[in-house]
């Protein structure tokens, strides 16, 4: 036997023998057969574990030198390696094995010399002979000897089947051997199994086949259900008849589950790998051969049966630039024992490219010596083409100086990167904008349904932070592109700008206005003083002079509310409105704003419109290309050295495409061609010092640009001067198609009843002859009123006089406010409804839960007041 052969590599039971017949050492396999301790078997004779065995036998086998036929290789299969190079001789007695853990069995002893040595392969045999019925002939022990215990002996001339007792124990009966007829295993297997047994039987009887070898199931007698292996082979007479038939029968139970677990684990990793685009290989360094999985051959565009894969072949797929930097890297990677990194690009069968990342890792035997490497490839094309326009945004990122994110489906983090202006430190998304998840998820889902969503002055902390927020998602890539800005001290820069502006248009237009108001309290008073003559001669027909002084407050009233919310700070919420109604509603203010000489003309559509748009700043935006369009026409006139005055046209309609456009035109100076592209640019000004500081139309760009609205000019129009085109997108509906099933108009008959009949109810003024307006009122449609004008009073009025139905106070008091009076009546009367009226006009406070009635009103406005009230609360 070659030294390089180890005992203990041996996986079947070997004892060495010196020349004297004792033991000198025992591998594993046979401490384990004996059940005895190494120390208690080496140094021992032969006879500790096998009795009566022939010394004699020992000296023989050694001065025959046997040979050292087993030196070949070291992969040592039982004795069968030693059986093929002949270099073992057997004898074919049985032995008796003395086992310290279990009774006495039989062996069979291979021998084989190791130098001056002599190596005894122990062999189990498969039962105790004298536990057999009939005892086995001697060629039938021999064809037996190398099967598992449970095996069976067929007599066919009897149809006698011998099962052994470990056979027997395995269907579940009492171990011990039986002679049975052949229709007995009929019992524990289905009739298509039987069938099929029966088939293969005959096919080995008619030597149509030299071996029977089948896998199937058997049901014991406690029904369970066991996968057993059954092998046979078939002895003839001298004449060629079929005598006996030998065979065994292995319980393969577990190791059909495992099979069947491996299946599923291969599914599993099949779909995995679809899932991933990737496919896993191994490269036998020694066999040089390479196995690729099924989805490897998918990503390279070719089959199993028509593509042999190993490392030479697999590089045709590559460039010639590439073929000799992936041998250097798989043999960089062999050579220096370290894992395997590459990309490269393929040319896949159907001519199509493909970008493939290969990752491996070595496997190494016990001394080191790298056998194999194991690794997966994987489809990266696409990733790569996200990458690429990853780095191409970022490269405008850095160039523009704005956050952006870069987030999948699944919300991980795919690229980020945070602008040099943030001090160079990357951050996430959700410490960069203070936002929740509900309102993160609510803008992820509005950019997946149109693709891209923009957000200008949003916030998240009632405006100490404000952003301009985009958010674009690419379906294709499954990625969303989060580009964010903070912008609060420019936005508080711009309302500053914008309520200077308004203060600015303001104190252009209080003069005229201050004239109107005067007009209007003057035709008040005279129709009063007419009213007081009249009625001291004794007229009775005084309605008419009744008429005028209502007319004329209304007239004050339209004026004030206009100049109050002109006045007021920007709205930056973005509401729904008609901007066609909304400049009828305003065209009084576009006309105080011009010089008197100055026709504006104004062509609505009769069309009901509806804009998403912050309608604080619609009006302003209209008003300052107004005033825009007033400084050319007097430019005009400078130039010409002449007064004639000039026109301004606003005009609107809804276009093809579904959008409403305004367009503003003037007779004035126009814009020439080399200024059309700086008209929008901060701080440009056409105009001289005094009249102009270049913020105005940037302004109006800004804020169109920033909700998704449209604005052109163009330098010359029909009329002379500029032309301006403000786009929005719009739903527009004919005036006549418009269902108004729901309008509800006041009737003078059931209107001022407004649910107010028999309720008690309690009114606040600091004027008293507004509440005593107000309380005369309700008292003619049915209520029962107490008014009172301080907070004394109210006091009083709550103490002595409740209880109240309904509370009605003014905002603003000398000695209380609404908030208070409310709190005092609430506090004694907690059902009562609240409400209340102001002259104040603040619609953004949100902090005020109750309906408002603006002053100044009159009967039929506090009429249908009452009834909203009475309906909504």
């Amino acid at each position: 036997m070659a030294e390089s052969i180890s005992l203990t590599e041996l996986p079947v039971a070997v004892v060495e023998l010196d020349s004297d017949g004792d033991i000198t050492a025992a591998n594993p396999a046979l401490v384990s057969l004996v059940g005895l301790n190494p120390e208690q078997i080496v140094g021992k004779p032969l006879a500790t574990i096998l009795k009566d065995y022939p010394f004699h036998s020992v000296k023989r086998a050694l001065d025959n030198g046997i040979g050292n036929g087993l030196e070949q290789t070291p992969k040592i299969s039982q004795a069968k390696s030693a059986e093929q190079t002949g270099s073992h001789k057997q004898h074919q007695s049985l032995w008796l094995l003395e086992a310290a853990n279990s009774s006495l069995s039989y062996v069979t002893v291979k021998e084989h010399q190791a130098g001056d040595k002599l190596w005894l392969f122990v062999v189990p045999n498969i039962a105790h002979p004298k536990e057999v019925s009939e005892p086995l002939k001697e060629d039938t022990r021999t064809t037996l000897e190398a099967l598992d215990e449970t095996y069976w002996e067929w007599d066919i001339a009897s149809d006698l089947v011998y099962f052994s007792p470990e056979l027997i124990a395995m269907l579940g009966y009492k171990r011990q051997a039986l002679s049975v007829p052949s229709s007995f295993w009929q019992r524990h297997i289905n009739e298509q199994q039987w069938q099929n047994m029966l088939q293969q039987v005959d096919l080995l009887l008619k030597d149509q086949q030299t071996s029977f070898n089948t896998t199937y199931q058997v049901t014991t007698t406690n029904n369970q259900v066991l996968w057993v292996n059954a092998t046979a082979r078939l002895k003839r007479d001298s004449d060629g008849i079929p005598e006996r038939m030998y065979g065994a029968v292995r319980n393969v139970t577990e190791t059909k589950s495992l099979i069947q677990q491996l299946r599923k684990q291969n599914n599993y990793l099949s779909l995995a790998e679809k899932i991933s685009n990737s496919g896993h290989w191994r490269y036998d360094v020694v066999e040089q051969k390479m196995f690729w999985s099924t989805e490897l051959y998918r990503i390279y565009g070719t089959e199993p049966h028509a593509f042999r894969p190993n490392l030479e072949n697999e590089l045709v797929f590559h460039s010639k630039a590439e073929r000799e930097q992936i041998r250097n890297a798989f043999m960089r990677s062999i050579e220096c024992a370290q894992s395997l990194h590459h990309k490269s690009t393929i040319l896949q069968a159907s001519g199509k490219k493909a970008k493939i990342e290969t990752i491996g890792e070595v496997e190494v035997d016990s001394d080191g010596k790298v056998v194999a490497l194991f690794g997966i490839s994987r489809d990266i094309t696409r990733s790569e083409a996200v990458f690429e326009k990853l780095k191409l945004l970022a490269l405008v990122n850095y160039t523009i100086k704005v956050p952006i994110f870069f987030i999948d489906e699944d919300d991980n983090v795919v690229y980020q990167d945070i602008s040099p202006q943030q001090g160079g430190s990357n951050t996430a998304l959700f410490d960069y904008v203070n936002f929740s998840i509900s309102e993160y998820m609510s803008l992820k889902k509005t950019a997946n349904q149109y693709g891209q969503l923009k957000r200008t002055h949003i916030s998240f902390d009632d405006y100490n932070n404000v952003f301009d927020l985009s958010v674009t998602y690419e379906a294709d890539k499954g990625v969303y592109i989060w580009i964010v800005e903070n912008v609060t001290d420019k936005f508080r820069k711009e309302q500053q700008q914008a309520i200077s502006s308004r203060l600015a248009l303001l104190g252009n237009t209080f003069g005229s206005v201050s004239h109107d108001i005067n007009n209007v309290l003057g035709v008040a008073l005279g129709a009063i003083e007419m009213l007081e003559l009249k009625f001291s001669q004794g007229e009775q027909n005084i309605s008419r002079y009744i008429e005028r002084v209502k007319n004329a407050i209304d007239k004050g009233k339209s004026v004030t509310e206009r100049l109050l919310a002109f006045t007021k700070k920007p709205m930056v919420k973005v509401v729904k409105f008609d901007p066609l109604k909304d400049i009828l509603d305003n065209q009084y203010l576009f006309r105080q704003v011009l010089v008197a000489n100055i026709e504006l003309e104004i062509n609505l559509p009769d069309t009901q419109a509806s804009i998403n748009f912050p309608q604080g700043e619609f009006i302003n935006i209209l008003l300052n290309l107004v005033i825009n369009a007033q400084d050319a026409i007097k430019e005009q006139e400078k130039a010409l050295a002449q007064n004639e005055g000039g026109k301004i046209q606003l005009t609107a309609y809804c276009n093809a495409k579904g959008s409403l456009e305004i367009h503003v035109k003037d007779s004035g100076i126009g814009i020439v061609s080399e200024n059309l592209t700086k008209i929008f640019d901060p701080f440009y000004s056409s105009k001289s010092v005094s009249k102009g500081h270049g913020i105005g139309l940037a302004n109006v760009y800004s804020t169109m640009y920033k909700h998704n609205a449209q604005i052109r000019v163009y330098g010359k129009s029909e009329l002379g001067g500029a032309h301006f085109v403000l786009e929005f997108p719009c739903n527009c509906v004919e005036k006549a198609n418009v269902d108004r099933s729901g309008d509800k108009a006041i009737d003078s008959s059931s209107s001022q009843l407004g649910g107010v009949n028999r309720q008690r109810i309690l009114i606040l003024d600091d004027e008293a002859s507004i509440a005593e307006f107000v309380a005369l009122f309700l008292e003619s449609i049915g209520a029962e009123t107490v008014h009172v004008s301080n907070k004394a009073d109210l006091l009083e009025a709550i103490d002595l006089k409740g209880p109240f139905d309904v509370f009605m106070t003014d905002m603003i008091l000398p000695d209380t406010s609404g908030r208070e009076a409310t709190a005092l009546v609430q506090q004694r009367y907690p059902r009562a409804k609240i409400c209340s009226m102001s002259g104040y006009i603040d619609n953004d406070d949100k902090s005020w839960p109750y309906p408002v009635l603006r002053k100044p009103f009159n009967s039929a406005e506090l009429s249908q007041f009452f009834s909203n009230l009475n309906t909504t609360m």
